[in-house]
């Protein structure tokens, strides 16, 4: 599908994606993202909802990140848990960007961390603090945009793994965008192994508000614990705090 369009791409990762991609909100812009999130597994159903994910830019080339889930947990065989889930907080710093070669690079710290809630003792949560250190680029190949990430996830307990994604996007016409993504963690001590794919895009409604939409699966079979399926529907909030500088023509009586 992605192939048969023609129209060109100015389209990258970050929600509702997995990979994350090298842009940044602008100097003074904030970017608020809110969202339901399903994962379906053969006895299981998780589902975050909501997901604020809160996004400011600390001049062109720097952002500043913090996002939060309410977990809600059901199964076949027991009662449905809900509670807060683990925080993430990251700076994404772009440290190259050359526009002639339509190459972008970035790297995006964050780390996760439980909140002072139950949610450990009742099982929605992992313990331990987890910290995330990728790259990411996005390269212009003539109508699409490629953007690849990969990254390690540091964790004293099973929790280390290491993570990479790629996404294929291209913009169809001024208000609809359509990616494509392959993603694929693994965990060092060889407990887990996830590799899905998806496709989605955006649609910008306003100047102010685009909605966000994914729906995917995993490669392998339900006895994998890989998701039969999941998905992301969400609204994005752009806005500034940066007062537009009046021109002298917009001043002169």
């Amino acid at each position: 599908m992605l192939a048969a369009l023609s129209l060109p791409s100015v389209a990258q990762g970050g929600p509702p994606f997995i990979t994350d991609d090298p842009g940044t909100p602008g100097d003074g812009n904030w970017e608020i993202n809110v969202a339901a999130y399903t994962e379906r597994h053969p006895t299981e159903r998780i589902y975050n909802a909501p997901i604020l994910d809160v996004n400011y830019g600390w001049g062109s080339r720097i952002q500043l990140k913090y996002q939060v889930p309410y977990l809600v947990v059901g199964t076949d065989d027991g009662p449905t848990r809900s509670g807060l889930g683990k925080s993430l907080a990251g700076v994404k710093w772009r440290f190259y960007d050359n526009d002639e070669k339509g190459l972008q690079i970035s790297t995006y710290p964050q780390l996760e961390f439980n909140n002072p809630t139950s949610s450990m003792e009742r099982g929605l949560v992992d313990t331990g603090v987890r910290f995330f250190l990728p790259i990411e680029v996005t390269k212009k190949v003539g109508p699409f945009e490629i953007n690849p990430e990969a990254g390690y996830w540091f964790a004293s307990s099973k929790g280390a793994a290491w993570a990479t994604g790629v996404v294929v996007a291209r913009q169809v016409s001024k208000r609809l965008e359509l990616d494509g993504e392959l993603y694929a963690t693994a965990n060092t001590n060889g407990s887990d192994h996830w590799t899905t794919f998806d496709g989605g895009g955006r649609y910008k409604l306003q100047e102010h508000f685009v909605l966000l939409f994914m729906a995917g699966r995993g490669f392998r079979g339900p006895a994998s614990g890989q998701p039969q399926l999941f998905g992301y529907l969400g609204v994005q909030f752009l806005f500034s705090t940066k007062h537009k500088k009046e021109s002298p023509a917009e001043t002169s009586p």
